[in-house]
Protein backbone atom coordinates (compact mmCIF):
# COMPACT_ATOMS: atom_id res chain seq x y z
CA UNK A 1 0.00 0.00 0.00
CA UNK A 2 2.87 2.45 0.87
CA UNK A 3 3.95 1.79 -2.80
CA UNK A 4 1.04 2.83 -4.25
CA UNK A 5 0.63 5.86 -2.39
CA UNK A 6 4.42 6.82 -4.01
CA UNK A 7 2.56 5.99 -7.64
CA UNK A 8 0.24 8.68 -6.78
CA UNK A 9 2.10 11.08 -5.33
CA UNK A 10 1.56 14.11 -8.22
CA UNK A 11 -2.13 13.70 -7.70
CA UNK A 12 -2.20 13.45 -4.03
CA UNK A 13 0.54 16.90 -4.11
CA UNK A 14 -2.25 18.37 -6.14
CA UNK A 15 -4.99 17.23 -3.87
CA UNK A 16 -3.09 18.63 -0.80
CA UNK A 17 -2.58 21.94 -2.30
CA UNK A 18 -6.47 22.14 -3.42
CA UNK A 19 -7.40 21.83 -0.34
CA UNK A 20 -5.02 24.38 1.07
CA UNK A 21 -5.91 26.61 -1.20
CA UNK A 22 -10.08 26.31 -0.89
CA UNK A 23 -9.03 26.72 2.77
CA UNK A 24 -6.90 29.77 2.36
CA UNK A 25 -10.20 31.11 -0.04
CA UNK A 26 -12.39 30.36 3.00
CA UNK A 27 -10.34 32.19 5.31
CA UNK A 28 -9.42 34.94 2.97
CA UNK A 29 -13.05 35.34 2.71
CA UNK A 30 -14.05 35.15 6.31
CA UNK A 31 -11.46 38.36 6.95
CA UNK A 32 -13.21 40.38 4.54
CA UNK A 33 -16.13 39.88 5.67
CA UNK A 34 -14.15 40.86 9.50
CA UNK A 35 -12.68 43.75 7.65
CA UNK A 36 -16.30 44.79 6.39
CA UNK A 37 -17.41 44.92 9.45
CA UNK A 38 -14.72 46.36 10.98
CA UNK A 39 -14.80 49.36 8.35
CA UNK A 40 -18.31 49.45 9.27
CA UNK A 41 -17.98 50.00 12.72
CA UNK A 42 -15.08 52.69 12.31
CA UNK A 43 -16.96 54.67 9.79
CA UNK A 44 -20.24 54.56 12.55
CA UNK A 45 -17.54 56.20 15.32
CA UNK A 46 -16.44 58.99 13.06
CA UNK A 47 -19.48 59.84 12.15
CA UNK A 48 -20.61 59.61 15.93
CA UNK A 49 -17.34 62.21 16.03
CA UNK A 50 -17.43 64.52 13.85
CA UNK A 51 -21.83 65.15 14.65
CA UNK A 52 -21.13 67.85 16.96
CA UNK A 53 -18.39 69.74 14.90
CA UNK A 54 -20.69 69.86 12.17
CA UNK A 55 -23.77 71.04 14.30
CA UNK A 56 -21.90 73.89 15.58
CA UNK A 57 -20.72 74.81 12.57
CA UNK A 58 -24.50 74.56 11.12
CA UNK A 59 -25.75 76.70 13.91
CA UNK A 60 -22.71 79.83 13.34
CA UNK A 61 -23.62 79.45 10.01
CA UNK A 62 -27.17 80.57 10.61
CA UNK A 63 -26.37 83.07 13.85
CA UNK A 64 -23.82 84.64 10.53
CA UNK A 65 -26.62 84.53 8.69
CA UNK A 66 -29.41 85.78 11.02
CA UNK A 67 -26.15 88.69 12.05
CA UNK A 68 -25.92 90.18 8.46
CA UNK A 69 -29.54 89.98 7.68
CA UNK A 70 -30.09 91.93 10.62
CA UNK A 71 -27.27 94.77 10.25
CA UNK A 72 -28.06 94.86 6.54
CA UNK A 73 -31.76 95.71 7.47
CA UNK A 74 -30.43 98.35 9.98
CA UNK A 75 -28.19 99.67 7.49
CA UNK A 76 -31.10 100.08 4.92
CA UNK A 77 -33.09 101.83 7.63
CA UNK A 78 -29.94 104.27 8.20
CA UNK A 79 -29.79 104.90 4.94
CA UNK A 80 -33.62 106.06 4.53
CA UNK A 81 -33.71 108.52 7.69
CA UNK A 82 -30.23 110.15 6.49
CA UNK A 83 -31.80 110.51 2.88
CA UNK A 84 -34.60 112.20 4.52
CA UNK A 85 -32.64 114.33 6.62
CA UNK A 86 -30.90 115.67 3.81
CA UNK A 87 -33.88 116.34 1.92
CA UNK A 88 -35.47 117.84 4.41
CA UNK A 89 -32.01 119.81 5.06
CA UNK A 90 -32.02 120.52 1.89
CA UNK A 91 -35.75 121.72 2.09
CA UNK A 92 -34.35 124.18 4.67
CA UNK A 93 -31.57 125.40 3.08
CA UNK A 94 -33.73 126.25 -0.03
CA UNK A 95 -36.56 128.12 2.30
CA UNK A 96 -33.63 129.74 4.24
CA UNK A 97 -31.84 130.80 0.65
CA UNK A 98 -35.63 132.44 -0.47
CA UNK A 99 -36.20 134.35 2.76
CA UNK A 100 -32.74 135.99 3.00
CA UNK A 101 -33.39 137.15 -1.27
CA UNK A 102 -36.47 138.30 -0.03
CA UNK A 103 -34.64 140.00 3.46
CA UNK A 104 -31.38 141.47 0.97
CA UNK A 105 -34.05 142.82 -1.31
CA UNK A 106 -35.68 144.65 1.90
CA UNK A 107 -32.32 145.90 3.24
CA UNK A 108 -31.53 147.01 -0.40
CA UNK A 109 -34.23 149.28 -0.52
CA UNK A 110 -33.91 149.89 3.04
CA UNK A 111 -30.66 151.65 2.10
CA UNK A 112 -31.64 153.32 -0.60
CA UNK A 113 -34.44 155.06 2.01
CA UNK A 114 -31.66 155.61 4.50
CA UNK A 115 -30.49 158.74 3.11
CA UNK A 116 -34.21 160.66 2.95
CA UNK A 117 -35.34 159.05 6.35
CA UNK A 118 -35.64 160.84 9.59
CA UNK A 119 -33.74 160.68 12.41
CA UNK A 120 -36.29 158.52 14.74
CA UNK A 121 -36.44 156.51 11.14
CA UNK A 122 -32.56 155.75 11.22
CA UNK A 123 -32.76 155.26 14.75
CA UNK A 124 -35.44 152.17 14.82
CA UNK A 125 -33.54 150.65 11.64
CA UNK A 126 -30.67 150.55 13.80
CA UNK A 127 -32.20 148.91 16.40
CA UNK A 128 -33.98 146.44 14.15
CA UNK A 129 -30.37 145.64 12.69
CA UNK A 130 -28.64 144.98 16.03
CA UNK A 131 -31.85 142.53 17.05
CA UNK A 132 -31.50 141.26 13.96
CA UNK A 133 -27.49 140.75 14.25
CA UNK A 134 -28.11 139.69 17.96
CA UNK A 135 -30.61 136.85 16.55
CA UNK A 136 -28.27 135.69 13.56
CA UNK A 137 -24.94 135.17 16.40
CA UNK A 138 -27.23 133.27 18.34
CA UNK A 139 -28.41 131.13 15.78
CA UNK A 140 -24.56 130.43 14.72
CA UNK A 141 -24.18 129.58 17.77
CA UNK A 142 -26.67 127.14 18.47
CA UNK A 143 -25.78 125.63 14.60
CA UNK A 144 -22.08 125.54 15.62
CA UNK A 145 -22.92 123.42 18.80
CA UNK A 146 -24.73 121.07 16.51
CA UNK A 147 -21.86 120.63 14.21
CA UNK A 148 -19.83 120.24 16.93
CA UNK A 149 -21.69 117.61 18.36
CA UNK A 150 -22.34 115.94 14.74
CA UNK A 151 -18.20 115.88 14.44
CA UNK A 152 -18.28 114.16 17.93
CA UNK A 153 -20.90 111.69 17.00
CA UNK A 154 -19.08 110.99 13.53
CA UNK A 155 -15.81 110.16 15.67
CA UNK A 156 -17.29 108.11 18.30
CA UNK A 157 -18.92 106.14 14.93
CA UNK A 158 -15.77 105.95 13.39
CA UNK A 159 -14.34 104.47 16.13
CA UNK A 160 -17.43 101.91 17.27
CA UNK A 161 -17.96 100.75 13.67
CA UNK A 162 -16.09 97.38 12.69
CA UNK A 163 -13.84 97.39 9.84
CA UNK A 164 -13.43 94.37 7.16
Amino acid sequence: MPLLIWKFKTWIAIAVFFFLWVGQIAYTNHLSGKLKEAETACDARIAKAIKPYQDSIVKAQEQKTSAEKAWSDKYIEVEQNAIKKIQDANAAARSAELANNGLSKQLSEANKRLSTASHQTIVEYTITNSELLEACTTEYRGMAEKADGHAIDVERLNEVWPSF
